[in-house]
């Protein structure tokens, strides 16, 4: 007897097969998409709490310089841990040997997002070094006076004419001063950038 002639199956099979791939790709493609969304808020989480994390450690290591105060006082009065302290401004701090007392440096070049008052209002910018930071506090303290109206204010501003800071000419000019502030522009409670607010 003659066999009949029975087709290739390779056909059937490979039809077969696709199928399930095709339903793969479809059901790993769907998943990615929640999981880069899960990413992207947990980055932008993760850069706030560090933003934060950063300005408490400049505060405390400011206390360290005027108050005298030590890494763990002023860490514990910020409400920062002295391990995240040290990773944000370890640079800025030595002590002698293990166990001994850590004390800030005189200098340091670290960065920090601050307020700057320019001719159309503040802005956030970074401001590098220890000198600038102090130079743009005692100009935002000159700043303070003049809107409280005491006397000598426009003197101590005059003092700041012509000095940059981030890379902006400190205002000095009064009647500019005065402009910005009916426009409600010299309004502000910190010098540091806050999270959710300007950029």
């Amino acid at each position: 007897m003659k066999r009949k002639n029975r087709k290739p199956r390779t056909a059937k099979k490979n039809k077969a097969r696709r199928a399930p791939r095709t339903k793969l790709r479809r059901t790993k493609s769907r998943k990615r998409r929640p999981t880069i969304k899960k990413l992207r808020r947990y980055l932008t989480f993760k850069n706030e709490r560090q933003t934060l994390a950063h300005q408490k450690a400049l505060r405390a290591l400011r206390l360290m310089r005027e108050e005298g105060l030590s890494l763990s006082a002023a860490t514990r009065r910020e409400h920062i841990k002295q391990n995240t302290f040290l990773r944000h401004v370890g640079s800025a701090v030595h002590r002698s040997g293990s166990g001994k007392p850590w004390k800030a440096s005189k200098s340091d070049s670290l960065r920090a997002r601050m307020r700057i008052l320019t001719p159309q209002g503040p802005v956030f910018d970074v401001v590098r070094g220890l000198r600038e930071r102090k130079l743009l506090a005692s100009y935002e303290k000159a700043l303070r006076k003049f809107r409280a109206g005491e006397d000598g204010a426009g003197k101590e501003l005059s003092a700041f004419r012509g000095l940059t800071v981030g890379g902006h000419v400190l205002v000095t000019d009064l009647n500019l001063l005065i402009q910005l502030e009916e426009a409600g522009q010299l309004d502000f409670d910190s010098l540091y950038f806050s999270v959710g607010g300007a950029s």
